[in-house]
């Protein structure tokens, strides 16, 4: 009896042990090499004008799809931006990777800029085989929140919100690694909300779940806002993100526990008829 008694407490001290070496993947895109104050999209570019090149960055586990396109002897990228830039004051494209909170996640460090429009690729993530989103800190970038708070610099719009007003962010789920495929599921997180009597404007990093996205294999990222004019959204749609957060699927060491769980369970019957 106690043989087996012993063999089902090691089982289970086995199958915690198992279970909590498949911990979360958490990336915080450190592993990205930048110069103080900087950031980079994975130019410059090496095709002719106007042909859209399609780049990739890589961080962690995950990588991030860049469309750089040309305009010799300037060239513009939409997709993806690594940035360590913390400008929370200039109202210009030119600031366009800084995040509103002052840099990345505890106001240091890297992180991602997502930057959406239309006649591009939407921005995409391709995850490991395996693996899953959780969740993100999302908040907005300088240029985005004070083109909203101040009005629109380059004069498409008014640009300054009010009453009514919105700018969201959408991720969506695919079960392909190339973004296509039926939708996993998908999740939505208001950067400015003026609806209802709010004035909301997101300034600070704010953890935002995923897990209803399901088991995605990669993620899609579009806009929806108030202010819309003839060639789409008129606000800048850009959004910094931090501590993309992933795990195994499924959840980690449940089928391990599940296979521990039955067989200790059958080794203290044992010891019971014993």
């Amino acid at each position: 009896m106690q043989r087996s008694l012993r063999f089902a407490i090691v089982t289970v001290v086995w199958c915690a042990m198992t279970a909590s070496r498949s911990s979360a993947v958490v990336i915080g895109f450190e592993d990205v090499s930048l110069a103080p104050n900087s950031a980079t999209y994975g130019g410059p570019g090496t095709l002719a004008d106007y042909v859209p090149q399609e780049v990739t960055l890589a961080s962690g586990s995950a990588t991030f799809r860049t469309t750089i396109t040309r305009y010799s002897p300037a060239e513009y990228w939409s997709g993806f931006a690594i940035s360590n830039r913390g400008d929370t004051t200039t109202n210009s494209w030119t600031n366009d990777t800084s995040s509103f909170s002052g840099g990345g996640v505890g106001s240091t460090g890297n992180f991602a800029v997502a930057y959406w429009q239309a006649y591009d690729p939407p921005p995409l993530i391709v995850l490991p085989d395996g693996m899953r989103p959780v969740s993100a800190k999302l908040v907005n970038t300088t240029y985005t929140a004070l083109t909203m708070r101040d009005g629109d610099p380059n004069n498409f719009s008014p640009g300054e919100y009010e009453a009514g007003d919105f700018l969201s962010v959408t991720f969506t789920g695919k079960p392909l690694p190339d973004g296509t495929g039926a939708t996993t599921g998908s999740a939505t997180f208001f950067l400015a909300d003026f609806r209802d009597g709010a004035s909301l404007i997101v300034d600070e990093w704010t953890s935002f779940s995923l897990t209803t996205l399901g088991e995605a294999r990669s993620v899609l990222i579009d806009f929806a806002s108030s202010d819309v004019g003839a060639y789409g959204i008129n606000t800048p749609t850009y959004v910094a993100l931090d501590d993309f957060t992933l795990a195994a699927v499924p959840e980690p060491g449940s089928g391990v526990l599940l296979t521990c769980a039955v067989a200790a369970g059958l080794a203290v019957r044992r010891a019971r008829r014993r």
